[in-house]
């Protein structure tokens, strides 16, 4: 199926064949992946009343590795193996599922057809059409609207997979900034959801979640003399105060 056809078939029922095929993935999930699920999000027995739970709990199953990365997730195994073979539009879909990214956007405006234009944060900013009625709303509404969540293209549109959580902008910073620190910026994305997921469900600061690494990464390069304390100091204080940082220091040498 092209991008035209889905577009004419109409995305309620496009999103109701998203639904039945996302719900037999989950259905096929083995015990090993529901356990996995459960180990990264900090998840007991006796956790089973967060609203998205779960959802959440699905998604970590189908969409994470177990070991390092590079190695097959619970969704490229079931999705070529769902029982869509004689249904063109289930069949797109199954394909596609493994194709899905999660990703902070910016949304923009509503779209024309329906949906919204959003800016992928994390994807220098490029402009996807999001087909979702209630984003929508929200864009005619309000400004600053700033989500994190699973997408996948199906063509004409992007769909959401449902769990759609907004974001302060201290949050979209911290995370884009962790982000830019990473080597992998294909890998990093793709466990995205265990960094937002767990801090949701146990009401944590993403904030401090996202720049624990780096907050690490700085004290360890301090401790080591790769930063002047003085001159770190300085331009904290500066940067407090709202004044111009001060030059740094210039170590030995002559010009």
């Amino acid at each position: 199926m092209d991008a035209n056809e889905i577009s004419a078939i109409g995305y309620p029922a496009v999103r109701k064949a998203f639904n039945e095929t996302l719900q037999l993935c989950a259905e096929k999930l083995s015990n090993a992946d529901w356990a996995l699920a459960q180990d990264i999000l900090g998840l007991t027995a006796h956790d089973g009343g967060a609203p998205g739970l779960m959802e959440m709990l699905a998604d970590t199953a189908l969409f994470s590795r177990k070991g390092k990365p590079g190695t097959r997730r619970a969704i490229d195994r079931i999705a070529p193996k769902v029982a869509v073979k004689r249904d063109p539009l289930r069949s797109l879909i199954a394909m596609r599922l493994p194709t899905a990214v999660f990703s902070i956007l910016a949304i923009d405006e509503p779209h024309e057809q329906g949906g919204v234009l959003a800016r992928d944060l994390l994807d220098d900013g490029r402009i996807i059409h999001v087909m979702d009625s209630a984003l929508a709303v929200q864009a005619a509404q309000w400004d600053d609207v700033v989500i994190a969540g699973r997408f996948v293209d199906l063509g004409p549109w992007h769909v959401g997979f449902g769990i759609v959580l907004p974001l302060r902008k201290s949050e979209t910073m911290a995370v884009s900034l962790a982000m830019s620190n990473a080597e992998d910026i294909g890998a990093s994305r793709d466990s995205l959801h265990e960094l937002f997921y767990p801090a949701h469900l146990h009401g944590d600061d993403l904030v401090m979640a996202a720049l624990e690494p780096l907050i690490a990464a700085f004290a360890a390069a301090i401790d080591a003399d790769m930063i002047d304390i003085d001159d770190l100091t300085a331009s904290i204080g500066s940067l407090l105060s709202g004044k111009a940082p001060p030059r740094p220091k210039r170590k030995g040498g002559s010009r």
